[in-house]
């Protein structure tokens, strides 16, 4: 594994391009103006629709130079713009996390504001790499603008095996649009001043042959019990569960267990993030978030939120409830723990 250190330089606030008025003089180190570019200072609309889910887009070879990072305040959205230079393309993953971390080293990164958007950039060349003539961004590991709307500030992360990350300190969960941009070539993100959409209701109810009822959202798909009990999968997108398999096929999982419950609570490898005791229709349950050691089905690293409800004994056997939502990378894993609280603050339990 190659990393890039964190911070190419100090890691001090930087006032990007997109204004005319001075920085206060004690606002330390500045980055200098630069060339008016249609992708900062003379936009006047965002480059798509606001959306908080996760936007995925692959870049392709050969790996290309990140050479300047730039923000800028509009009347409306605010705007982070990553310029690149090299024969390839450059791809991205942007989507909001409750938990950001460090790339390699997954030491927990501070960023300002009541919500962080995660911005990777992925199919990016090492420094040394970049092509003859092309400089690499060597800018402040942190960086904010005058007067912004809704940004805090952007903080720089690492460049780990072509993937560059950067984390978005925002004041709420607003929504946001992705594009890429060419001539040359350029990654925008903006970010809105919006109010986010109301959460998708959970009209409807599904009942399970396991002693559970549960909402789940009006939009979302349900496993029919074919090949598991019904109410085991929930999922915004169509999926299908494969006979004798133990594959993730939908972002929510619930599930009864012939396990004593203290032991569920109490086990589990890796990092424990937070934990919380609850009440789930007169029942003790336990809230756990956690990220992933590599045991078991997950590779290291993954966040996992479980809650574990005590559904005591029957005839004897001990029995609990689990439902859970994983962090995997075609997941968007914020917003699937947010109905994860809420459907299983709906759950109706026999008994």
């Amino acid at each position: 594994m190659r990393l890039l250190p964190l911070g190419l330089c100090a890691a001090v606030l930087v006032t990007a391009c997109g204004t005319d008025e001075e920085p206060p003089a004690d606002a330390g180190p500045t980055t200098s103006p630069t060339a008016p570019s249609p992708d900062v200072e003379d936009a006047v609309e965002p480059v798509g629709e606001g959306s908080t889910d996760e936007s995925v887009a692959s870049g392709d070879s050969p790996p290309v130079t990140l050479t300047d990072v730039r923000l800028a305040a509009h009347g409306g959205f605010d705007r982070v713009v990553f310029e690149l230079a090299g024969e390839g393309e450059a791809g991205w993953r942007v989507g909001y996390t409750d938990d950001p971390r460090a790339q390699g080293s997954g030491e927990p990164v501070e960023v300002p504001g009541d919500a962080v958007l995660g911005i990777t950039l992925t199919n990016i060349a090492l420094p040394g790499d970049a092509p003859e003539g092309v400089a690499p961004w060597e800018g402040a590991g942190r960086l904010a603008v005058a007067d912004p709307v809704v940004l805090d500030a952007v903080v720089e992360d690492t460049l780990v095996e072509g993937r560059y990350s950067f984390f978005a300190g925002v004041d709420a969960r607003r929504p946001f649009a992705v594009a890429a941009l060419d001539s040359p070539q350029r990654i925008v993100v903006d970010l809105l001043d919006e109010e986010p959409a109301e959460p998708d209701p959970l009209a409807e109810r599904c009942e399970s042959p396991e002693g559970y009822a549960i909402s789940y959202p009006e939009s979302w798909e349900v496993n029919p019990g074919t090949e598991v009990p019904a109410c085991s999968f929930f999922s915004p997108d169509s999926f299908e569960v494969p006979p004798a398999t133990d594959a993730r096929v939908a972002p929510i999982s619930v599930r009864v267990e012939g396990i004593p419950f203290d032991r569920l609570v109490t086990t589990g490898r890796g990092e424990e993030l937070s934990r919380e005791e609850l009440t789930i229709d007169g029942r003790p349950a336990v809230r756990v978030e956690r990220v992933t050691a590599g045991e078991g089905l997950w590779p290291q690293g993954l966040p996992v939120t479980r809650v574990v409800v005590d559904l005591g004994a029957d005839d004897g056997s001990p029995r609990a409830l689990v439902a859970d939502t994983v962090g995997l990378p075609r997941f968007d894993y914020p917003r699937n723990v947010e109905v994860l609280d809420r459907m299983v603050a709906s759950l109706g339990l026999d008994g």
